[in-house]
């Protein structure tokens, strides 16, 4: 059955139910029905009986990834005449909806790996237009009976994965050619800016932030661009012109000359202009230009409000149409479709993270709200070749190129930020159930235990070796610092706890350890990154890395003097503070923050060399739990950043809170010459913080839960907030 809505005269699916179907009974719509024409159904059932007779074909075949049943043919097509899976057509053809559906084209009832929803738990009522929404049990709009009736009219059994990727792989290809032919037949809307201009705002959102989140998909992004399809929108375009500006060395851009940060000022307008608008349905095109937006205003410093709120409306917008669930069975989306979907999903999942990170606050979007794979099957840009076209500076020059790696980089990135989330969860929490020792320290262990599975999980190619000659693309860079920016948050609340550190003494040293090891391993990816690309257009990501290992730095180096390791990386820390903030204003305020730090443990820097960035510290020292090993009486681990899968409370009762025998005897030049007072160090109440408005408007974790915090660190802060006791300094 077909129904015919009469104010838009035009057929769409119905679900068959009488006397009117889902979607008219939501909109309050009279339907229509009308019966098949004969042809229609007698082209139907030809194609039910020669997909039965395929699946009997194949039904031996237990694999998981079918072979395709016919092949391609030279002009192609498919055996059958129907378009290779993924294929593009014409843009009037490739927006949200039926696209993507050839109902002549072989179909493989076993080659998807996605769990469909659970039928007992929500609905995604996908419209005549395409258009998604997402309803629970409690909505009124929620029906139970929705599923046996749509049973063999939606479901659409899909190819192999791997005739998916070959297909959009196929079409990212294409549109990259039409964009050319496009922008030189002046098809491209740029809302009104020179398209010169345009083009290079564009291209260097392609070669810088597109690759940290994929929000944007290009393939689609440019072909809507031309012909105004469902994937493009100026609200986006103006995003993307905004967020790219402060990287552009086009003074036009900008609205004082002399001032970076004015940079864009005319396209922000332009989206404020654009967004009210845009704020009464959903889009994803609406979404993906808040999550541009949040991302570029974060680092302004003075605009994380504006950051936060554009991001919790991109959350509420994608939980709206259902991007939080996968409907590759479900719905007859086209295989573009549910890889954008995926896409805008994982990439607000992953900004959702990093902004509570950087704000110190609860985390929106939960992975146990959500049921959509990271699997993204456009792997074009994954070995495409990329040049630091948006990093540009005297030291890019001679940066001989390498594969992007974006897909394996953003899927390794959805999989850190689950860690990232259970961390935030269970260690930052504002109503943490006071948990014993015991408890804690086990906690500790199933935490650290899934940051070792992530990094022992990375592909070979985005291995960071730091020390090689070729350095992988900024982003891959990236990714290892927030790798170890999550080691230093997990360990950092075990090594200031003061009644942990009395109780079970080897947790505390050996979260040091780990403390120390990360904030050391985020300075060599700092001096390779400025050797190949220079810090002083790095994300913020950078920034905030480079923040959180000088509060370790500080401490260490405050007890063992200017000769140490730890000096020789702050005075790092410090150069990349003095080079990056032009472009992240935000930075200046960490800047003062490890400033008075110094000044409080009486680190003086009197100047920063030259090579600070470049040149590793002495090859003397030695990796600092090594030497711990040395020492007698020391019950840490053996390793730099992995922890074992060890019995914490057991192995640490024994050991007294008193200071053990051999702390003394460490090898001359150690860092560890007095392991106890920097721990003790950590003990101490920031008074600095407490009392110091600059310090407590600076991005923190929130407050430790009671039993890692103690005395005066949950006093309100100058602002009527709460502090947190690791408030990392």
């Amino acid at each position: 059955m077909r129904i015919l809505p009469q104010e838009k005269g035009g057929l769409i699916k119905c679900s068959g139910q009488r006397p009117s179907c889902a979607n008219c009974q939501t909109y309050d719509k009279e339907c229509v029905y009308e019966p098949i024409p004969d042809v229609a159904k007698e082209a139907g059932r030809e194609r039910h009986q020669r997909l039965k007779r395929r699946n009997n074909r194949h039904g031996s075949d237990s694999t998981d990834q079918a072979r395709p049943p016919s092949p391609v043919t030279s002009s192609g097509r498919n055996g059958d005449g129907s378009e290779p899976p993924g294929r593009a057509t014409e843009c009037n053809q490739q927006g949200s909806g039926d696209g993507g559906v050839n109902d002549g084209r072989p179909w493989d009832t076993t080659a998807s790996t996605s769990r469909s929803m659970d039928a007992g738990v929500a609905r995604v009522l996908v419209l005549a237009n395409g258009e998604s929404s997402y309803h629970g049990r409690t909505s009124a709009l929620y029906e139970d009976n929705v599923q046996e009736r749509t049973a063999g009219q939606d479901v659409h059994p899909r190819m192999p994965d791997q005739w998916v990727e070959r297909g959009l792989i196929a079409e990212a290809a294409r549109q990259r050619q039409l964009e050319v032919i496009n922008l030189g037949q002046g098809k491209l809307d740029f809302d009104g800016v020179d398209p010169d201009l345009g083009m290079h705002l564009l291209s260097l959102h392609w070669n810088r932030q597109h690759h940290s989140f994929l929000i944007t998909y290009r393939p689609a992004f440019m072909r809507d661009m031309a012909c105004d399809g469902p994937y493009f929108s100026k609200l986006l375009l103006n995003a993307i012109y905004f967020g790219s500006s402060k990287f552009s060395p086009r003074l036009q851009v900008r609205k004082d000359h002399n001032d970076v940060r004015t940079a864009g000022w005319k396209y922000r307008e332009r989206v404020r202009e654009l967004l009210g608008g845009s704020l009464d349905r959903s889009h994803i095109t609406t979404i993906q230009a808040l999550l541009v937006m949040a991302n570029s205003l974060f680092a302004l410093g003075d605009e994380r409000s504006a950051a936060w709120l554009y991001a919790g409306l991109a959350f509420r917008m994608l939980i709206d149409l259902g991007l939080h669930v996968d409907l590759t069975n479900s719905h007859p989306f086209s295989d573009e479709d549910l890889e954008i979907r995926r896409r805008v999903f994982w990439g607000a999942f992953v900004v959702d993270k990093i902004q509570s990170l950087y704000q110190g606050r609860p985390v929106t979007l939960k992975e146990a709200d959500a049921m959509v794979p990271t699997k993204f099957l456009d792997t074009y840009e994954e070995l495409e070749f990329w040049k630091p076209f948006a990093y540009s500076t005297p030291t890019t020059g001679d940066y001989p190129g390498s594969p992007a790696y974006s897909v394996s980089t953003f899927t390794s990135l959805c999989k850190l930020s689950i860690a990232m989330s259970d961390i935030l969860s269970c260690i930052y929490t504002e109503r943490t159930t006071a948990q014993s020792p015991a408890e804690l320290s086990s906690m500790l262990e199933k935490l650290q235990l899934k940051l070792n599975e992530w990094q022992t999980s990375l592909p070979d190619h985005l291995q960071a070796d730091t020390a090689s000659v070729v350095v992988p693309p900024p982003h891959v860079l990236s990714l290892h610092a927030m790798y170890n920016v999550l080691v230093i948050l997990l360990h950092r609340p075990f090594v200031a706890d003061g009644h942990l550190y009395n109780t079970f003494r080897s947790i505390s040293v050996d979260s040091l350890m780990k403390c120390a090891s990360a904030a050391s391993g985020i300075c060599s990816l700092l001096r390779a990154y400025h050797r190949a690309f220079s810090v002083r257009r790095a994300p913020y990501l950078i920034s905030y890395a480079t923040y959180v290992a000088a509060t370790i730095h500080c401490r260490i180096a405050a007890k063992n003097g200017t000769g140490s390791t730890a000096y020789a990386n702050l005075r790092t820390c410090l150069a990349v503070f003095k080079e990056n903030q032009e472009t992240n204003s935000a930075v200046q305020k960490a800047a003062v923050i490890i400033n008075r730090l110094m000044k409080k443990y009486g680190v003086v820097v009197d100047e920063l060399p030259q090579d600070a960035l470049e040149v590793e510290p002495s090859a003397r020292q030695r990796e600092p739990q090594q030497r711990v090993q040395a020492q007698p009486n020391y019950e840490v681990s053996p390793s730099n950043t992995d922890v074992q899968q060890t019995d914490y409370p057991s192995r640490a009762q024994g050991t007294s809170s008193a200071k053990p025998a051999g702390v003394s005897t460490s090898p001359p030049g150690s860092d560890w010459i007095d392991i106890d007072g920097i721990i003790q160090s950590f003990l101490q109440e920031n008074d600095l913080n407490l009392t110091d408005p600059i310090a407590t408007t600076f991005n923190q974790p929130p407050r430790l839960p009671p039993a890692l915090a103690s005395g005066p660190a949950n006093l309100p802060t100058a602002d009527g907030g709460n502090t947190a006791l690791n408030h990392l300094t």
